[in-house]
């Protein structure tokens, strides 16, 4: 058991740095995409499967929602699956570690004339308003009753890496909570 705790320690260790790597090499150099077409549902399903485990131990149920569009044909973006999957994950992972047991987090793509819209939406409690233009931050990790507290450098990246791909990223309260 403590090795293993050992290792798991080591992994976020390791992880953390991986990060602040990217990070640093993004600001310095810039974020280099592998650009090709991307399944925006493929990659929201890859990602959303990957997570089903984390999801239930903390008791959330995990959704995805296509609309009403022809997902398997429309949801193409020109984009870095990769860097993409990153995005999703650490997104996901906020909100499913923001979410109370039993609550939901739904993965919603829309696709738009000229672009895709990807929303996670959680019933969690919702983000103060003086926090919202702070969110995608570096080193910015706001207020949060969760157990455990991240780096603050998630949402950072998650910012850098849809900026380099041309989008926008954001985050809005939706009444009465997530």
């Amino acid at each position: 058991r403590i090795l293993a705790t050992m290792e798991r320690s080591h992994q976020t260790s390791l992880q953390l740095l991986e990060t602040l790597l990217d990070i640093y090499r993004n600001d310095t150099e810039g974020l280099k995409l592998d650009l090709a077409p991307v399944n925006l549902a493929l990659l929201a399903e890859e990602t959303a499967t990957t997570l089903t485990n984390f999801a239930a131990n903390r008791r959330v149920y995990l959704s995805l929602n296509y609309d009403d569009s022809d997902f398997r044909r429309s949801l193409w973006v020109n984009g870095d699956a990769l860097q993409l999957q990153r995005v999703l994950t650490n997104l996901l992972v906020n909100a499913i570690n923001h979410s109370r047991r039993g609550d939901r987090v739904q993965v919603a793509i829309e696709s738009q004339v000229s672009y895709q819209v990807v929303k996670i939406i959680d019933t969690g409690a919702g983000i103060l308003p003086e926090h919202l233009p702070h969110l995608f931050e570096r080193f910015y990790q706001g207020h949060s009753d969760r157990q455990s507290q991240g780096s603050g450098l998630g949402l950072y990246l998650s910012r850098q890496i849809i900026e380099a791909h041309g989008g926008i990223i954001w985050t809005e309260n939706r009444i009465p909570s997530g």
